[in-house]
């Protein structure tokens, strides 16, 4: 009985606090004037996941966990931080979709015998980047690279993991099914959710790894557990 009702906090507290993303998240979004805006706060709040579920595994595994901001403080100082390598990011996946929907557009009007071929293979890569669309904002917060380097960890995550990437791929196709059956979790959950389960299944499949300057806790005669937590906390 303890355990199920410790399960019942647990999923409480993480639904209040995916609502809350959620809403400063449409403020993020709006604050840069939503063309501007989605992708910092995109970037944000997967920002503040990976922090979340980072903090999870350090704690498991008995590891030096960093001290933190609040939710609020947090989201904005990476929505400022990071403004212009989000929009760096979500140019490139735009750029992507655009190039896609033309090619849908000029193999309709048909190119001779060829199309079903070029069809197919447009139709795998646009279900390629819809995976990388979803992978790519849990990598770009956990690596600080640049964007060409950020580009190849994601494709290659992709293509070496279909598994996944085909996860990633149920995950929207069911977020876009309940925002069809259930439209007013909309205002609940929106990105918040689909961006946990992403964050969630890259942290446990182990692909993400842990920061190097994390150090076990209860040996502290043999580290220096203060600079380990700022150095998590600078991560």
């Amino acid at each position: 009985m303890p355990a199920l009702v410790g399960w019942h906090v647990r999923i409480g507290e993480l639904v209040g606090r995916l609502f809350v993303l959620h809403l400063v998240w449409l403020l993020g979004v709006v604050a840069g004037g939503v063309i501007l805006g989605a992708a910092p706060a995109t970037m944000a709040l997967n920002a503040v996941i990976r922090r979340d579920l980072l903090n999870q595994a350090l704690d498991t595994r008995n590891l030096v966990v960093a001290e933190r901001p609040g939710l609020w403080q947090e989201f904005w100082r990476v929505w400022r931080q990071e403004f212009w390598r989000a929009q760096a990011i979500g140019g490139v996946v735009l750029v992507g979709w655009v190039v896609f929907g033309l090619d849908r557009l000029v193999l309709r009007g048909g190119i001779g015998g060829v199309t079903p071929w070029f069809s197919g293979i447009v139709v795998v890569l646009s279900v390629l980047w819809a995976a990388v669309t979803f992978i790519v904002w849990p990598v770009a917060v956990h690596f600080d690279e640049p964007l060409p380097r950020v580009t190849k960890l994601v494709v290659v995550l992709a293509l070496s993991r279909p598994a996944h990437s085909l996860t990633v791929l149920a995950v929207v196709a069911g977020w876009l099914w309940l925002w069809r059956a259930c439209p007013g979790l909309i205002p609940v959950f929106g990105v918040a959710l689909p961006a946990w389960c992403v964050s969630w299944l890259y942290w446990h499949s182990g692909v993400l790894p842990l920061p190097e300057s994390a150090v076990p806790y209860d040996d502290p005669d043999d580290v220096d557990a203060e600079a380990a937590i700022r150095a998590l906390a600078d991560h």
